[in-house]
């Protein structure tokens, strides 16, 4: 059995997991051209399964693929998407779409078809003879390693998945109940990524200084103190709170940074605001107020790091009054010493507001980017037009339905 990974331009981080526990036992092929590649194989005998990991905006490039690379070969689709809306990729013939922890799918997925079981696989959604039918639903131990030696990619280390938080606008939450690595397994692991010269050692957390946290919501300044500690004597540079382990407001507090200011490698700190719209912020349920945020920048600033804010324009239901606000907001921060990060809302599936329309770009934002060009970052502009080619999609998509029915393979 050979699996032909679908690699894309860009880091391929959520192949590296789902195939860092099987690529031991399997030989790993990866491929830019999956039907033509396995076409080849299969012509010399071999037996294949695809293997997508799909991000939506990776998904809306490449769904007509997928459709045709599943009428004749079975594909295993997983990742964000995946989890988010299973059944589109059902419809398009995909054999076996993974709406949970892959490691614990793959492997059983691979046994399956091998003839090993006949069991729906854990973490699974598949169709047989019509029916639809569901894996049960297992959570794993954050145990497995977090590299992929087949694709030689060292991902951030993931220290939590899944949220004790439900922002309507977020994914995250769906994961199931959350979930630390344990502090030798991240030893471990960032002793391997020192060893091949990756002394950067970055994180993956849906809040980053909630490592350990008893309740998801309040820091465990010990065990944080722990984990930085942990890779500074296996020789690595922690950066946790930034990208891609970016925390919230409430856990940037004078007890967490003064314990970590010493140890962390990064200057930056990133949380978000997302509207200064006490309104939205409700209806979002971000769980938090707009003057914790004012507290989170004087603190960071106060440590001496540099306070980066994250905003999303372009919310559903935002109305003037509400940009009004979250500019001046903005503006206010920016003279507290922060950067802000301008997002525009993106529809993903799965999460509350799904399929709902961004706001059109409204001018206070567009007139703030221009005279605060200089303390602004982000691909808010690359986003708005990503939300436009989503909705277009799926637009496409159940045109494309209504006049065709695929089946996954079953070879």
């Amino acid at each position: 059995m050979i699996i032909l990974a679908r690699v894309f331009e860009g880091p391929n981080n959520g192949l590296a997991y789902v195939l860092a526990p099987i690529e031991d036992r399997y030989k790993v092929v990866t491929t830019k051209n999956p039907y033509e590649d396995a076409a080849a194989l299969v012509s010399k005998g071999e037996r294949v399964v695809v293997l997508y990991s799909l991000s939506t905006p990776t998904f809306v490039e490449v769904w007509q693929e997928i459709a045709v690379v599943a009428r004749r070969f079975p594909v295993v689709a997983g990742g964000p998407h995946a989890m988010g809306d299973p059944l589109t990729l059902l419809r398009l013939g995909v054999k076996y779409v993974v709406v949970g922890d892959g490691e614990a799918a793959l492997p059983a997925i691979l046994d399956r078809e091998e003839g090993h079981s006949d069991e729906t696989p854990p973490n699974v959604l598949t169709v047989e003879d019509g029916v639809l039918r569901a894996g049960r639903r297992v959570f794993v131990e954050l145990t497995q390693r977090t590299y992929s030696k087949a694709l030689g990619v060292y991902p951030p280390i993931e220290i939590a998945r899944s949220c004790g938080y439900r922002c309507a606008f977020c994914q995250t939450w769906m994961h199931g109940p959350v979930r630390y690595r344990p502090l030798e397994n991240v030893a471990q692991m960032a002793k391997t990524y020192v060893g091949v010269g990756r002394r950067e050692i970055r994180f993956i957390a849906p809040v980053g200084f909630l490592y350990q946290s008893s309740d998801g919501k309040t820091p465990n300044v010990e065990a944080l103190v722990a984990l930085l500690k942990t890779v500074r004597e296996a020789g690595g540079l922690p950066y946790l709170g930034t990208f891609p382990s970016e925390t919230r407001p409430e856990t940037v507090t004078r007890d967490v940074l003064s314990a970590l200011r010493s140890l962390l490698a990064n200057k930056r700190l990133s949380f978000g605001l997302q509207t200064a719209s006490e309104r939205l912020l409700r209806l979002t349920k971000r769980g938090h107020d707009v003057s914790v945020v004012e507290e989170a920048v004087a603190t960071a600033r106060a440590f001496g790091f540099t306070p980066v804010v994250d905003v999303i324009a372009g919310l559903p239901g935002e109305e003037e009054e509400d940009v009004a606000a979250t500019v001046r907001k903005m503006e206010k921060l920016i003279a507290m010493g922060a950067r802000i990060r301008m997002h525009y809302y993106v529809p993903l599936p799965g999460t509350p507001l799904w399929l709902q329309e961004p706001r059109p770009p409204h001018r206070l934002y567009q007139e703030f980017v221009k005279r605060w060009r200089k303390k602004v970052e982000g691909y808010w502009e690359e986003q708005m037009a990503l939300g436009r080619r989503i909705l277009e999609t799926y637009r496409e998509i159940g045109s494309y339905l209504s006049r065709t029915t695929p089946s996954s393979t079953a070879s």
